[in-house]
This record gives structure tokens, C-alpha cells and sequence, in this order.
């Protein structure tokens, strides 16, 4: 073989050898080395002390592991969910952090514009410099066997709330960067299940694929005073499990939100947790009729545990 010849091979081997390494360095210092540092200091510094972050979904699962998260951090907290019950345990388990809590009672599955009113009115007067879009619902089912009622509420939930929520808010963080000189952060929940067709939970998936693609961009956007990350977590243990998930890949919505919050200002899109970095990983390298097969069986699984609960 030619010298020439010799070249022409090992230049492009040598290219791809260098982005692997490159890349497998970035993952390690995303997934690895962020969550495992301190983030309270750096959230306060960057996003400014004593502000205040809205949480939807606040009083379950990740959005309640959210705003523990901020309280313990010192942020004053929005807390938007259903149940006003909850959200006064909720408020009495954050104060004790010594930060100041609002609640707001809405059942974001309806989408009116009322619902939305109330929320703007309780943020109107603060400084608001964090959101984080956490309320979702799923189902796994055959598209088909999907009631009809079922899927106007999951489009409502997961597409209408989060898209008019960040439309709603994002002008109170271009203010709070405006006038403080920080920036306001933006982190909307997606799930991994948003970034591969998923057979079984296609609507879900449909859903959280319209976050991704409303968040990133606006990453761009507003990138000169807001930090925005699309969050694609995977199997958390909350009452929107199960049960039937790999315990392999299960994680505590505490776990995730800890990850999320260390890799924000940093990253513009992630999966959070290691074990959810390494699953979206190892679900892209299948071919995609044995990936099909896994995640319909393991969906109809899911479904049929969701059906005995009578969701």
C-alpha cells in the first residue's frame, strides 16, 4: 500500500477515533462530573439569590422533588398543582428551609384560559428567575383502546400546559435578567420516550416530542439572558409508574431532579441521570424492529397494571 493510500485510511479512522473520545469525555463530565458537584452556591449565584421558581406538578413525583430541591437551595417557591391539600404540606415542608412559599390550585388539564390567568396573577409581582414545566400524564395502551376523553386530557396536560405556561413566563425571566443583570432559567420536562418512536405509549411520545422541539430552539433564542434545557428523563419511581419497570434503570424523582438542576446553565438538552443517558444510548444503537418489539411488550405490560389501578 502506498503511502498516499496508507493516509487516506488512517486520516478518517484517526478523525472518528478523536469525536469518539471527545464525545465520550463530554458525557462523562455531563453525566458524571456535574451531578457530582455542589449546586446550591452556583444555582444562587447565577440565577440570584432569594428569587423565586415556579414548579408545575409541585406536589408529586419529580415536581415535588423539584421544589425540595430549590427550597433547600434558598429559592422562594411558585407551586402549581391539583390538590390544594398537598400543596399546604408541600408549602409547610419547603418554609422550613426559610424561604417563602406561594400555591396555586389548578388542574392544569384544563386548559382554559382562566387556569392560566390565575397562574400569571400569582407570579406577576415576583422575581421570577427559574421555571420548570413538570406536570405530565401518560398512559400505555394501543392507540386505539385509548378512551377519547383520555386523549384530549393527556394533549391538554403534557401539550397545551407547558407550551402556554412557557409562553406565559418567559417574558417574567427577560425581566428578571433586565433588571438584576442574571440570568432566568427555563427547564421543561420531556421524557426519553419523546425521542424514539415507542409503540405502546405512542401518544405520550408524540407529546414529548412537541417539548423537545418547542425547548430547544429556545435555547437559541434566548440564549444572551436565559438558560433553557430540554429535561428527557426516563423510568422514575412515581405514582405515574407502574410498577413493572426494569428496577435497573429506575430512579428516584430526586435522583433525576439533582441531575437536571447540576447539568442546567450548562446543557441545552439531557437525560439526567447516568443509567437514563446510558438507556437512550443502548435503545439508539438496536435496530429499530427488535427495539419495537421490546417496547411494545414492555408497554402493554405497563398498560395493563395502569387498567387494575382504573387509569
Amino acid at each position: 500500500m502506498s503511502l498516499g493510500a496508507l493516509l487516506l485510511w488512517e486520516l478518517p479512522v484517526a478523525a472518528v477515533s478523536v469525536i469518539a473520545g471527545v464525545s465520550g469525555i463530554r458525557w462523562l463530565w455531563q453525566y458524571v462530573w456535574l451531578p457530582r458537584l455542589g449546586q446550591g452556591s452556583r444555582l444562587a449565584q447565577r440565577y440570584g439569590a432569594g428569587s423565586w421558581a415556579l414548579v408545575t406538578g409541585a406536589s408529586d413525583g419529580l415536581g415535588k422533588a423539584f421544589a425540595q430541591e430549590l427550597g433547600r437551595y434558598g429559592f422562594n417557591l411558585l407551586l402549581v398543582s391539583r390538590t390544594q391539600g398537598k400543596l399546604d404540606r408541600m408549602k409547610s415542608d419547603v418554609e422550613a428551609h426559610g424561604v417563602q412559599v406561594r400555591t396555586v390550585a389548578a388542574d392544569l388539564s384544563n386548559a382554559s384560559d382562566q387556569t392560566f390567568a390565575r397562574i400569571a396573577a400569582a407570579a406577576q409581582d415576583l422575581d421570577l428567575s427559574l421555571v420548570i414545566n413538570c406536570v405530565g400524564a401518560t398512559v400505555h395502551r394501543r392507540y386505539a383502546d385509548i378512551p377519547a376523553a383520555t386523549l384530549r386530557q393527556l394533549i391538554s396536560v403534557n401539550v397545551n400546559t407547558t407550551s402556554v405556561v412557557t409562553h406565559t413566563m418567559l417574558p417574567l425571566l427577560l425581566r428578571h435578567a433586565a433588571v438584576t443583570g442574571r440570568r432566568g432559567a427555563l427547564l421543561n420536562v420531556g421524557s426519553i420516550v419523546g425521542r424514539f418512536y415507542w409503540p405502546g405509549t405512542q401518544l405520550y411520545g408524540a407529546c414529548k416530542a412537541f417539548v423537545d422541539h418547542l425547548t430547544i430552539p429556545l435555547a437559541y433564542e434566548y440564549r444572551d439572558h436565559v438558560d433553557v434545557m430540554s429535561f428527557q428523563p426516563t423510568v422514575m419511581a412515581t405514582a405515574m409508574a407502574t410498577g413493572t419497570e426494569p428496577a435497573a434503570i429506575t430512579i428516584t424523582p430526586q435522583q433525576a431532579a439533582h441531575a437536571a438542576l447540576s447539568q442546567l446553565g450548562h446543557c441545552d438538552t439531557s437525560h439526567g441521570h447516568w443509567r437514563h443517558a446510558l438507556v437512550a444510548a443502548g435503545l439508539a444503537a438496536l435496530p429499530p424492529m427488535l427495539r419495537n418489539r421490546l417496547l411494545l411488550s414492555q408497554a402493554l405490560e405497563m398498560g395493563k397494571v395502569e387498567l387494575k389501578k382504573g387509569h
